[in-house]
């Protein structure tokens, strides 16, 4: 089987792993213009799903002729869910990869926001010691309530991490299938009575056309006042208008992003000075090498499985 490989992520991890792989040979393209010749013969494609567009789907309809399976190294899918992929065509994404590094980044941003970082930074930058201003707004994630909204491995992640600092935690998901990581789990239809009794709201959930604008208004006002919004999904699941509009009046606690729309933000986008919000450029996922040998491993044994005759893992319906 040949496999083309289109992605600069852990490119070289991967790589030395694929040359394991008896029956396979690997074809690296880093420009879109050469995968029409490359994919040609191909019996798999190695790819991020940031870049499926419109374009790379035209691509694969057009010369893609015994294509059969597109691994992701990413977890993230909308784009090949919003312009399809050639029938018969199998896609994973990348498993729980990132998920660990993620959930980090999401206790991260929790802890940030309740333990009120963003003050002592700014009075350090001023050379201020502001004791009397930043501790009596100081509280605990012991005891509160984590609503986890969009219950899979990244929820899980944090969930798990989320119990050593003894907080309550709560899922919410479609399927509302019990987890022993969580204290409770709701169906998706639950959602509001969920938030309105939510210390802190997590959203994990995938971006697709049932998620996009999920958080929006009506969800940020039945939140519990002062509750702190922590998103590491994508940006179009939270409107951005309502958590601005929410931020400003208070309502909220806070909110830690790690996502936006649009990405990357501008200059002068008028959220960067949105009060109480912590702003991260999309790097939840980042840890380096260890990262991307631990991305590399889950992703090839996947190919594996599939040039060995098995069923691929992680399999998701664009």
């Amino acid at each position: 089987m040949k496999i083309v490989v289109w992605t600069r992520i852990a490119e070289a991890a991967l790589l030395e792993r694929l040359t394991r792989i008896a029956g396979l040979t690997a074809q690296t393209v880093r420009d879109i213009k050469a995968l029409p010749g490359a994919i040609v013969d191909a019996d798999i494609l190695l790819m991020a799903g940031a870049d499926y567009s419109r374009t790379t789907a035209d691509i694969l309809r057009q010369h893609a002729g015994r294509l059969k399976f597109i691994q992701l190294v990413t977890a993230g899918y909308e784009g090949l869910e919003a312009h399809g992929v050639p029938p018969g065509v199998v896609v994973a994404n990348a498993g729980d990869s990132w998920s660990p590094t993620v959930a980090e980044h999401a206790m991260m941003l929790m802890l940030a926001l309740i333990r009120r970082l963003p003050m002592a930074l700014a009075a350090q930058a001023r050379s201020a010691w502001e004791s009397p201003q930043i501790a009596p707004g100081i509280r605990s994630l012991r005891g509160r309530t984590l609503a986890i909204v969009g219950y899979g491995s990244i929820g899980r992640e944090t969930a798990l991490r989320a119990r050593g600092f003894g907080m309550r935690i709560v899922g919410v998901s479609r399927s509302a299938r019990p987890d022993p990581a969580l204290d409770e789990v709701r169906r998706a239809d639950e959602l509001e009575a969920v938030l309105a009794q939510a210390d802190v709201v997590l959203v994990t959930v995938p971006s697709g056309a049932r998620t996009r604008g999920l958080i929006g208004a009506a969800q940020l006002a039945a939140c519990k006042p002062g509750a702190l919004l922590i998103n590491v999904a994508r940006g179009n699941v939270v409107d951005r208008s309502a958590l601005i509009a929410a931020l400003e009046s208070g309502h909220l606690g806070g909110a830690g992003i790690d996502v936006t729309d649009p990405e990357p933000l501008g200059p002068d986008d008028a959220i960067w000075n949105t009060p109480n919000l912590i702003i991260t450029p999309h790097v939840s996922g980042s840890s380096g090498p260890e990262g991307f040998a631990r991305l590399a491993d889950i992703v090839c044994a996947n190919v594996a499985r599939f040039v060995g005759g098995e069923e691929p893992l992680h399999r998701v319906q664009p």
